[in-house]
């Protein structure tokens, strides 16, 4: 019998290239990566509408945007046609961070950016290695490209922490292309320190790009300071200010790496891809570093009390530096439709990462979060869960 590229490197390097729950997941199913956020198709047919419904699936700012964000766009001139360059925001974005323009590449959302390096970096038949569980996109855009993706799975005993020697031993024994790692991670909060980075992208040893997805880097309370990674010219930063400023209508992202890594990326972005109303959100955005520092300490209060909460309930919450908690309930999927047909709350079904009895809490207010564990409380799967 052949053996695949992927069973080769398995065979080689040990267990965390077997076929996890996750990768098994995303090879039976091509259809598109599962997203937090309400479904409009699915509350249409349960006779829901969006605005009753408290949406704990999505992990942005609590705070939602910014007042002068919302005036800016009542203002917004809606027949003159987007900076192709995003030139006014990526001086601004470079003026905040002390980071060269060059450098920067706005995008719709760091899902495009996502996709755009995948097309820069990957050719049919290349390896991409993804730190799992995590974010379907990366595996999305890697087979899109015609990429193989290989997953290093952490283990829920471990409390979904990565071996990093490891990992850092396969990642130097494959040479990808690209490795993808989501810090904090989605769905399990889990937070590497700069050594730990370092050590990954020094792994590569100058022939692969790691991609460090900082999507809910602004929500963690003890962050590194990561931009002068770039200058190890084998590391893109990604930042998500739709989830920072609580825009995620207008989608809005952006790309930290060396001047050649944004030219070979920005070649792939089709014209106009971050519209107006983005653009001049970003702007504006930007002169309110505050309303980012009130969600963090909002989500601070809320995680306190959410860990508590479930502690005394007896379910089990590991802990998270990022604005969302995974957490153990048995039959997810079942939980997840009795909170929202029974209680009008939307959680998140982690069975597209490979976690079947997981949903992921999005952190809102605490306010919110009463209403969220009287519901859990109330909730017959919950019941089902501890008997």
């Amino acid at each position: 019998m052949k053996q695949t590229w992927g069973t080769r490197a398995a065979a080689r390097f040990g267990s965390p290239l077997a076929k996890g729950p996750m990768q098994a997941h995303l090879e039976e199913n091509h259809s598109a990566p599962v997203h937090g956020g309400l479904n409009a198709r699915e509350l249409e047919s349960l006779g829901l509408h969006p605005e009753e419904v408290l949406d704990f699936s999505a992990s942005i700012n609590p705070l939602g945007a910014p007042r002068e964000v919302r005036e800016a766009l009542r203002s917004l001139p809606p027949d003159a046609y987007p900076d192709r360059s995003c030139l006014k925001l990526r001086r601004a974005l470079g003026s905040h961070l002390g980071i060269e323009p060059h450098s920067i590449l706005a995008g719709n959302g760091s899902t495009e950016l996502i996709h755009l390096i995948a097309r820069a970096f990957l050719s049919p038949g290349d390896s991409a290695v993804i730190f799992a569980p995590t974010f379907g996109e990366y595996a999305a855009a890697c087979r899109l490209a015609g990429a193989s993706p290989v997953f290093l799975q952490s283990r829920e005993e471990a409390e979904f922490r990565w071996d990093l020697a490891h990992a850092s031993k396969l990642i130097s024994g494959l040479r990808p292309s690209l490795v993808f790692v989501c810090n904090p991670n989605n769905p399990t909060g889990i937070y590497l320190g700069e050594d730990e980075v370092r050590q990954i992208a020094d792994s590569l040893g100058g022939g692969g790009l790691l991609v460090l997805d900082e999507a809910y880097r602004s929500f963690v309370d003890k962050r590194w300071r990561s931009q002068g990674l770039i200058r190890m010219g084998n590391v893109v930063l990604l930042r998500s200010m739709t989830k920072d400023y609580g825009i995620a209508g207008l989608r809005l992202g952006y790309l930290l790496a060396a001047e050649g890594v944004v030219a070979r990326v920005g070649k792939f972005q089709y014209s106009w891809s971050v519209n107006a109303a983005a653009q001049a959100a970003g702007l504006v955005a930007i002169d309110h570093p505050r309303h980012v520092e009130r969600g963090r300490r909002l989500v601070g209060a809320s995680k306190d009390f959410l860990t508590s909460a479930l502690g005394r309930m007896g379910l089990d919450c590991p802990p998270s530096a990022a604005n969302f908690l995974l957490i153990r309930v048995g039959e997810a999927a079942r939980l997840r439709r009795e909170l929202l047909t029974r209680f009008r709350v939307c959680v998140r079904d982690c069975a597209s990462f490979g976690l079947p009895e997981h949903i992921r809490i999005g952190v809102r207010s605490v306010e919110d979060s009463r209403r969220l564990v009287l519901a859990l409380k109330a909730s017959t799967a919950i019941r089902n869960h501890h008997e």
